[in-house]
């Protein structure tokens, strides 16, 4: 990294993953702001992308926690459904069995497992995806509709400030190359990095380089190397991107990028947010689990997730002063303890049930009460951890 680089933001937080329990990331971020260390800037993947919605919507935690705890977000979460019976036939929820157990039956071979799972086309993979998922979104193109005009309706005199953090948004794509006029059909997938107006000026200095993607060095064959990075985008399509992790919600697509899936391509984007600001926030997270997300994840993107997490938690970055060549004090890069979310708040999210006579994974969704339950408790749960971290640290 060049030692005379310019850090765009002082603070960026990461808000990276979460899934049904996005709500401690709003506790983090109030923790925060509590303590006179809001963000510059926030990057939100899969259900962190939701959480940095709600944060740009109403960054004043006040606000923020009144929109956590209201009935438009409860409609909005519970519109997140599992397939109903008539939606799928006996033989496709056969299909979708058939194909996790052989996951998980290649994940554990050794050698050219990792091939052996990657689909043999764009089309062949396409299909897979829109057709095993096993959750759907009701009214997708509004789906986000009544967050916002809450949003506006109690914050209308609100006006956006120096404090109110901007947002970045990572997804990814399906890409097809074009060679000589016409589309190759091996199967490439590129992350995609939505980001603030100011990137379209700023980006070079990111690195000495074009962007990369980190998990192109777990999976050069099926990952492409460059990030695209769009700056003129919608909160609304490019979340719903973010969130559409393989085999849960089917790939949505965009008109200008394509059919477009999750964020796990680049879950913890710690290289990018330590390019970005001088102080990161990130959290650290627990393993996958062998059984289910890590041999998805290798089927579709082509590397072990939990190789990729080990280099994340192990990353080390190192800005070196010119007078001292020493690591500068001045970046540092905070690990906050999530990692044990999963335990600390268990049955405070939404709960998911395997269904023997419909062959189904079904989403249960609490009453509005207990949503405001599990949302507090979420908030809590990150409002804490954050700041006895930033108490143990002196920050």
């Amino acid at each position: 990294m060049n030692n005379k680089s310019i850090k765009l933001y002082e603070r960026v937080q990461l808000f990276s993953g979460g899934g049904s329990r996005f709500g401690y990331y709003l506790g983090s971020y109030a923790a925060l702001v509590a303590h006179d260390l809001t963000p510059d800037m926030i990057i939100g993947t899969c259900g962190g992308s939701l959480s940095a919605y709600l944060v740009n919507l109403a960054p004043d935690p006040r606000d923020l926690q009144a929109l956590m705890c209201s009935r438009e977000l409860y409609r909005t979460i519970a519109a997140i459904r599992h397939v109903a019976p008539d939606e799928a036939n006996k033989r496709l929820k056969m299909r979708y069995m058939t194909s996790a157990l052989n996951r998980w039956r290649l994940s554990k071979q050794q050698g050219n497992g990792q091939r052996q799972q990657q689909a043999d086309s764009y089309g062949q993979l396409l299909d897979e995806l829109q057709q095993l998922a096993m959750f759907r979104i009701d009214d997708e193109a509004r789906w986000l509709d009544e967050l916002s005009s809450f949003a506006s309706s109690e914050n209308g005199s609100r006006q956006s400030n120096a404090n109110t953090p901007e947002i970045a948004i990572i997804a990814s794509r399906l890409y097809q190359a074009p060679v000589d006029g016409l589309y190759n059909e091996k199967l490439t997938l590129q992350e995609l990095l939505f980001a603030p107006p100011r990137f379209e000026h700023s980006a070079s200095n990111l690195t000495d380089e074009k962007l990369r993607s980190p998990a192109q060095a777990f999976a050069n064959e099926r990952i492409h190397p460059s990030v695209k990075v769009e700056t003129q985008w919608d909160f609304a399509p490019v979340v719903r991107a973010s969130m559409a992790d393989m085999y849960y919600l089917p790939p949505t697509h965009i008109t200008a990028l394509g059919w477009c899936l999750g964020g796990v391509i680049n879950l913890t984007p710690i290289e990018l947010a330590c390019q970005l600001g001088d102080s990161v926030f990130a959290e650290t997270k627990a393993g996958y689990d062998s059984w289910l997300a890590a041999p998805a994840i290798q089927r579709v993107f082509g590397f072990d997730p939990n190789e990729r997490l080990a280099a994340v938690h192990g990353y080390q970055p190192m800005e070196v002063s010119s007078h001292t060549n020493t690591a500068s004090e001045k970046h540092r890069l905070h690990w906050l303890p999530f990692a044990d979310n999963a335990q600390q708040l268990a049955g405070q999210n939404v709960q998911k049930r395997f269904n023997i006579k419909q062959m189904t994974v079904e989403l249960i969704h609490s009453n509005y009460d207990g949503f405001v339950q599990q949302m507090q408790a979420q908030w809590q749960y990150g409002y804490q951890r954050t700041a006895d971290y930033i108490q143990q640290h002196n920050l």
